[in-house]
């Protein structure tokens, strides 16, 4: 009774988290998605990537177009943040992809950005360029904004906060564009040194922590490891009673999983390459969260592409998206 409530209390606040996400991204068209992606180097450029997903029959920019756009918003921000900045003519690149199946397109736009961000000994500092009226709008609308940045730096202080932070992966992420550009959005960022695990790259005062560090290293390696022959020392104990069952069930599990990525797999090449994540979950009799998790590792392994439209996902062979390229 208790695993049915709390199942059904889990379903209510998934609901309504769909919800939520819905309302705040109502203002996106279903026509039209657009997601800016800015990885942010360690030289102070800044890579470009912005995906626009529109109907198939819709008017998408061109070439010039874009490179128009660019180059007045970059000219715009210096003079708004005071400093030299400039797009790198050689980084245009502009390509789109069409899906039949879903009746959409995906076009993609790129640039490099030069001296995006502020670099000083130890740092980067950028969110000034973004402080241009309707920043955005001189690009193609709102829509999802991911930052990433360098390994070797950690973040300092990020305003506003984002909706998403991932610190292992170097990845900042904001719904919607609308919440980065109010106020006076900036980021800034600290070099990581590794031989102190302390940001701006220098030395602490005093003696250097790093043998206790290691020792703390040390004494978790020893328990862990003691741990294993633990569990190594019981599993063979069960194992001499009952067989070894493990390696029976891993090879079934294993052709179990590959025999329902490969269903996916034949699903998708008979609708052409591509279909809604959400019809794909339908015709295998999947779970969502089966289905998810499936398309996950194919995604993983580089087999397959997903792009948001509206509250569902298109699926697309890579192979596919290839093929049309070509």
């Amino acid at each position: 009774m208790f695993k049915v409530k709390s199942r059904a209390i889990a379903s209510a606040l998934v609901l309504c988290l769909i919800v939520l996400v819905a309302s705040i991204l109502g203002a996106q068209s279903q026509a039209n998605i657009v997601q800016y992606s800015i990885v942010v180097n360690g030289d102070g450029s800044a890579s470009w990537t912005i995906t626009q997903v529109t109907g198939i029959n819709s008017t998408t920019d061109t070439w010039n177009g874009f490179m128009q756009r660019a180059l007045s918003l970059v000219a715009a921000a210096a003079v708004q943040a005071g400093r030299e900045m400039a797009v790198d003519n050689s980084s245009f690149e502009m390509s789109t992809t069409n899906f039949q199946d879903s009746q959409s397109k995906t076009t993609e736009y790129l640039f490099t950005w030069l001296n995006f961000s502020i670099m000083q000994t130890a740092s980067l500092t950028f969110g000034d360029v973004f402080r241009v009226n309707d920043f955005f709008g001189q690009l193609y609308g709102d829509g999802t904004l991911q930052i990433a940045y360098p390994s070797t730096y950690m973040v300092q202080s990020v305003l506003p906060s984002p909706n998403q932070r991932n610190d292992s992966q170097h990845v900042l992420e904001w719904l919607g564009s609308q919440f980065f550009v109010n106020g006076k959005p900036s980021v800034t960022l600290t070099l990581y040194s590794s031989t102190t695990g302390q940001p701006g790259g220098g030395t602490s005062n005093g003696a250097s922590p790093d043998w206790q560090f290691y020792v703390l290293i040390g004494v978790i390696v020893a328990a862990a490891f003691s741990a294993f022959l633990a569990v190594f020392y019981l599993a063979r104990r069960r194992r001499s009673k009952r067989g070894d069952l493990t390696e029976a069930v891993a090879p079934v599990y294993a052709s179990v999983l590959e025999s329902e990525e490969e269903k996916v797999l034949k699903i998708i090449r008979s609708h052409g390459g591509s279909m809604f994540q959400s019809a794909i979950t339908e015709e295998c009799s999947f779970s969502k969260a089966k289905t998810s998790q499936l398309l996950s590792a194919l995604e993983r392994k580089g087999v397959v592409l997903r792009y948001k439209k509206g509250r569902d996902k298109i699926v697309t062979l890579v192979e596919q998206v290839k093929g049309e390229k070509s």
